[in-house]
């Protein structure tokens, strides 16, 4: 069996000021070919878990290429065009080709194809034919579109939130790819999309209203006949008519119980939408949270500046807060400022600096703010995540300063990220557990590496564009009436 495999993956923030373009895609690494495998061979990965899959059912693995852009605003046509034309037009050198398996977002948004990953996957079909199965792995937040469902012969998604199953759910598609090359299954599939526009911060699934989700899900997938049940909670920013929760359900030749099970499913999640709310405190509610800790450390995370929401991560509100309670012994990941990067690279290990910090991509994300502080540290910014999410993957930051100000020692980057591991810390000199706070750009992911570590974990909401009260997005293109912008029965 000769099996085709590739990634390409956006999470699209259409509010960002930030096009996602060519260049953008390219800083972040695109590996071509054998570098796909000698790259994400054993990572907690998609990827990896295609790999797996191949050497278990002994099917040959053919990489086009793997690139994954941290997300930001539109793709632009070019960067859309240049990619996927490169993806079809190797699939089409590789014929015959037995079966594909893509490893996909499901929120990609370009400037020509709202629903991008329904169009990657719309001339993929085109070019492999009816008859050679396609399997693609999406996120937890995927706006699942039935251009995807109609496209793919089997879609599914992450089960967890932090994304700590990827390899696991890459490991699945090639095992239910086999099956579906040797006519074992006939899939039958039916996607459910309730008026429900929830965002992520509520949206972990270890946490109810998600963990009942997912915990049925599991239940259906133990039903006979049943192949996948995917949750999708759906990523709101992307600003498309599919933007929204999805479930959908594969039975073997089934349609009726695939239909039958979506729909249970779905009512499920609207009988539970109002757990989606909340679980932001206010900065007067975390300031008290700080005078209350006993030895820490304190994890403050800002959910309007999230990188891997779309937040261009310039934001300084995080150590505006810090610096005005007096705050000491904190350390801040991170706030992307190149021209201050530049500034404390010009003055080196040691010397002081007066910087107008943050604040540069936008008024969207609050005003810069002015600092004095000493350069402690200075850095290629590149380190490995020791996992549990994404364990094994080179991350890089780019040029990177630790500044400290005041007692709080400042991750200033040349790029966006969001701090999903310990190392993005201990790769700087800073131990994140002897620290009374620890200041993070995130959401939901960080807590895979940082809850176990953290006294506490307060989650706060400065200026932004990823945050949790999306009454500040101008939506335009959204399907309406929808839960929780309109009142709904």
């Amino acid at each position: 069996m000769r099996v085709a495999i590739a990634e390409l993956s956006h999470e699209t923030n259409v509010f960002s000021s930030v096009p996602t373009d060519l260049a953008a895609f390219e800083r972040s690494g695109i590996y071509r070919g054998t570098e796909v495998v000698e790259a994400l061979r054993g990572t907690a990965t998609t990827i990896a878990g295609f790999l797996d899959a191949a050497e278990r059912q002994g099917f040959t693995v053919l990489p086009v290429f793997a690139v994954w852009a941290t997300p930001s605003g539109m793709v632009t046509r070019e960067a859309f065009e240049v990619l996927v034309g490169e993806l079809v037009a190797t699939l089409e050198r590789m014929a015959p080709l037995d079966g594909v398996l893509l490893s996909l977002h499901g929120a990609m948004v370009a400037e020509h194809a709202l629903d991008a990953d329904g169009e990657l996957l719309r001339r993929v079909r085109a070019v492999v034919g009816p008859d050679t199965p396609v399997v693609a792995v999406l996120d937890l937040h995927a706006n699942i579109s039935a251009t995807m469902v109609e496209a793919a012969d089997l879609l599914l998604g992450y089960d967890t939130y932090p994304h700590v199953d990827q390899r696991e759910r890459g490991r699945e598609a090639g095992e239910l790819l086999v099956r579906l090359i040797q006519r074992e299954i006939r899939p039958a599939k039916a996607l459910v999309k309730p008026p429900m526009l929830p965002t992520s911060q509520n949206m972990t699934t270890d946490r109810d209203p998600m963990r009942a989700l997912i915990a049925r899900a599991h239940e259906f997938e133990a039903l006979p006949g049943v192949l996948n049940v995917t949750v999708a909670g759906g990523f709101p920013p992307a600003d498309v008519p599919e933007a929204g929760l999805s479930v959908l359900v594969t039975t073997d030749g089934d349609p009726g119980l695939a239909q039958a099970l979506a729909e249970e499913l779905a009512r499920l999640a609207w009988e539970r939408r109002e757990g989606f709310l909340g679980g932001v405190s206010s900065w007067e509610e975390a300031a008290q949270a700080i005078r209350e800790i006993r030895s820490g450390p304190l994890v403050l995370v800002d959910i309007a500046d999230n990188p891997w929401t779309g937040g261009p991560g310039d934001s300084a509100e995080l150590l505006r807060f810090l610096l005005t309670n007096g705050v000491r012994e904190a350390a801040l990941a991170l706030i992307r400022d190149p021209e201050a990067v530049a500034a404390c690279l010009a003055a080196g290990v040691g010397q002081r600096v007066e910087l107008e910090l943050g604040g540069k991509t936008d008024r969207l994300h609050g005003p810069p703010l002015p600092v004095r502080g000493y350069v402690r540290l200075l850095s290629d910014g590149r380190y490995r995540n020791r996992g549990p999410m994404h364990a094994g993957i080179v991350v890089d930051l780019g040029r990177t300063a630790v500044l400290v100000c005041d007692g709080v020692e400042v991750l200033v980057t040349e790029r966006a990220e969001s701090p999903i591991d310990l190392n993005v810390f201990r790769s700087h000199g800073i131990e994140p557990t002897e620290r009374r706070v620890i200041a993070l750009k995130g959401k939901g992911h960080f807590r895979a590496a940082f809850e176990p570590i953290a006294e506490r974990v307060v989650l706060v909401e400065g200026p932004g564009i990823t945050g949790s009260d999306l009454t500040r997005l101008p939506f335009r293109r959204i399907r309406r009436p929808i839960w929780p912008l309109d009142p709904l029965p």
